[in-house]
């Protein structure tokens, strides 16, 4: 029996939240990081002078006052945000705004049905119209349309479902496909641009580093200039940022990435770090950033995205589009006397000519997720008006994975009572199955290990987690390293009233000497402590590390339910290549039961590499099916070429199998259909790699290995090499 499980984002009274609505209908403001949240509630309560109130405030107004959608495309510093309080106050015909917020960091409450403002992240909002709880009343406010995502994608589609209407805030964007979309009666455009503060935008064909030199900076220290510098990794950030603090002490010197709390820069948002300055921030980073006193920035034309390809997310280096340039130059170009912008491209750009383009969105790469959704809500994919085409034969694979799996009821389309619990957990689905069939052993582990995304994104490239290593578990050495921090640098509190494992200020230096991001940590805290509100459990005060016991108990049940990808011999079911992770601390050989991502070589080739944990042969074979035997054509047969096949299958991989001779030939219409099954099987196309797995089941896309899936593997389990340190 799976474990029952509570949605604790949803309204607790869902009757009582809907009877509550004023009749204007609430505004609902979608935001897309709880940070964003955060400073949506802050502008909640200001009343500021801001250029977008001065120039358009009137019209903004009037079109609140109206029954259509519209749309407000805004520079930074020009206040969209604070816009949003009083387009509320219209719409909410000047009733008092009583507003609330419910994020990861703070859960639905019985006083949700008083509000008539709700800000919300884009998962809880699409949580909101599963559940019902958004209606055709409702006005959406959309923050920062722009950073696209699925769940954001998937909440327009809902939207325009329930019959809402749109208001919508972006940056730097072609305003017309959203104008469209979402059937907005007017767009208004505004931007702080003063021609005569142009700054003097230069192309140059440099890598970042090699334009840092010594005659650059030394202009930076004698010109005391604010400079930002734009980078596609994070690894890049923290390398430009070092060396240049330590080639030249006298320049105030920091970086900022998704991997590092916003704190650590505050005193360049805030106007309190010194001149000269250099801050080094990833291209993903900066969009929400206003720094103070920038006067120079500098570009890597270069950006890492996902390329989807077959319904998969394939993670691409390609240059900037021009609304990443136009916002990141806009830091300074048309604000700032005598900016500057320097480009580092192998490329000619015309900066005059760029103009802003459609946004590039990302539902087509996860069709699992409108697989649920959809089953959730009773209705297929094709009902809903997606904002880009869905690919429909990875969909249909998604609905195929999910029906085996149990998740989706076959008969009626729609979650079954085990789906439900799945899709209530605020995790990824994979983690969710092993989290509802934990055991209470194993649950704080599968806890933290649901809660970090990746040991490799947990990570700097020059950890060291010597004593933390879990041979061969990848997830279980990430479990390790935050039992470690919490152990020395931890304890137990309350943020919002809400239990959480919260770290001390000598987790800066732990983290340092292990190699290991602050904000990996905090995440990891803030998504433990859901997992366990919503299974209704208290959370743990202690933290012990794996145990071997722990490591084989997490070993049999990962097999039992095999939720995640799997690769046996660097093969997957499909009998595609995947390597194991530079990163990782598996070994190459046997099986790894993990996340298999995608990224192109220097070539543009896809490739597949995995991160996870080795599970042992033995657990693979306990957890097998064994099949009776059938009948087959086997054309390498002299004599009768039908043979009876016996067969051991896991997930997708054929672990063994026998063929007996038969003495006496099928029927004709039998041996027909045989050769016709034999003509069509993958095998027949192509030889064995001689490595691993050969897969029989046809084009299964990742995560899709469940129960009756057909292909045949080896599953060998030499030793590997251990990577990663």
């Amino acid at each position: 029996m799976y474990r029952t499980v509570t949605d604790r984002y949803l309204p607790p009274d869902h009757n009582a939240f809907v009877a509550a609505r004023p009749s204007t209908g609430r505004v609902i403001v979608i935001a897309p990081t709880r940070a964003a949240c955060e400073t949506i509630e802050l502008a909640m309560g200001l009343h500021l002078d801001t250029f977008l109130d001065r120039m358009h405030g009137a019209e903004v107004r009037a079109l609140a006052a109206g029954r259509q959608g519209f749309g407000i495309v805004a520079g930074t510093g020009t206040g969209k945000t604070l816009a949003i309080r009083p387009i509320a106050e219209v719409i909410l015909g000047g009733s008092a705004l009583r507003v609330g917020v419910v994020n990861r960091e703070r859960e639905a409450t019985p006083e949700t049905p008083t509000w008539n403002v709700i800000i919300v992240t884009t998962g809880i909002a699409r949580r909101w119209f599963q559940d019902g709880d958004i209606q055709a009343t409702d006005t959406l406010i959309v923050d920062e349309i722009h950073q696209t995502s699925a769940e954001l994608e998937l909440c327009l589609a809902l939207g325009k479902r329930a019959g809402c209407r749109f208001i919508w805030l972006s940056a730097t964007v072609d305003p017309r496909f959203y104008a469209r979309y979402l059937d907005s009666a007017a767009v208004v455009e505004s931007t702080a641009f003063d021609a005569t503060l142009a700054a003097r935008v230069t192309v140059v064909r440099k890598e970042p580093l090699t334009f840092l030199d010594d005659h650059f900076l030394r202009d930076v220290v004698r010109g005391r200039h604010g400079v930002g510098v734009f980078l596609p990794t994070r690894a890049a950030v923290e390398e430009v940022a070092g060396i240049v603090g330590a080639r030249f002490p006298r320049i105030t010197v920091a970086f900022y990435h998704g991997g590092e709390p916003i704190r650590v820069i505050r005193p360049f948002l805030d106007g309190g770090a010194s001149k000269p300055f250099l801050l080094t921030m990833t291209a993903a980073g900066q969009s929400a950033l206003n720094v103070r006193g920038l006067d120079t920035v500098i570009i890597d034309d270069t950006r890492f995205t996902n390329v989807i390809e077959h319904g998969r997310n394939i993670l691409t280096r390609v240059h900037l589009g021009a609304n990443e340039i136009l916002q990141m130059a806009g830091r300074v170009h048309g604000r700032v006397e005598g900016g500057r912008v320097y480009i580092m491209s192998d490329r000619d750009i015309d900066f005059a000519t760029l103009r802003p383009e459609e946004p590039e969105f990302q539902l087509a790469g996860d069709s699992e997720r409108v697989a649920l959704t959809c089953a959730d809500l009773g209705v297929r994919a094709h009902d809903l008006d997606l904002p880009v085409p869905l690919d429909r034969v990875a969909y249909q694979r998604a609905v195929a994975m999910l029906e085996r799996r149990g998740i989706i009821d076959p008969d009626s389309g729609r979650l079954s009572a085990y789906g439900r619990a799945v899709e209530a957990l605020p995790v990824d689905r994979p983690w969710a199955e092993l989290i509802v069939n934990a055991s209470e052993t194993v649950l704080p582990y599968i806890a933290v290990m649901s809660a970090i995304e990746s040991l490799h994104r947990m990570t700097r490239e020059d950890r060291d987690l010597s004593g933390l290593i879990v041979g061969g578990s990848d997830h279980l050495t990430a479990y390790n390293v935050y039992a470690e921090a919490f152990t020395e640098c931890g304890a137990g509190g309350e943020v919002y009233g809400l239990p959480r494992h919260l770290f001390d200020e000598r987790v800066t230096e732990w983290a340092d000497r292990r190699g290991v991001l602050v904000k990996a940590l905090e995440d990891a805290a803030l998504a433990v402590a859901s997992v366990y509100r919503s299974v209704g459990l208290p959370l743990p005060t202690a933290m012990p590390r794996a145990s071997d016991e722990i490591r084989r108990a997490f070993a049999d049940l990962v097999a039992e339910y095999m939720p995640l990808d799997l690769v046996i011999d660097e093969e997957t079911a499909d009998g595609e290549p995947a390597r194991v992770s530079r990163s990782s601390v598996c070994g190459s050989w046997g099986a790894v039961a993990g996340k298999l991502r995608y990224f192109a070589d220097r070539m543009g080739v896809p490739r597949a590499a995995i991160e996870g944990t080795q599970i042992p042969m033995d657990l693979i074979r306990k957890y097998a099916t064994r099949h009776a035997g059938e009948l087959v054509f086997d054309p390498k047969r002299r004599g009768i070429p039908f043979a009876t096949e016996r067969r051991v299958e896991y997930y997708g991989f054929e672990l063994e199998s026998e063929r007996d001779a038969m003495d006496v030939a099928p029927p004709a219409d039998v041996a027909a259909r045989l050769k016709r099954e034999y003509a069509v099987r993958p095998e027949s196309a192509r030889k064995s790699r001689g490595r691993g797995a050969k897969g029989r089941g046809g084009g299964r896309p990742n995560g899709s290995r469940g129960p009756g899936g057909k292909s045949r593997g080896r599953g060998g389990s030499r030793p590997g090499k251990r990577r990663g340190r």
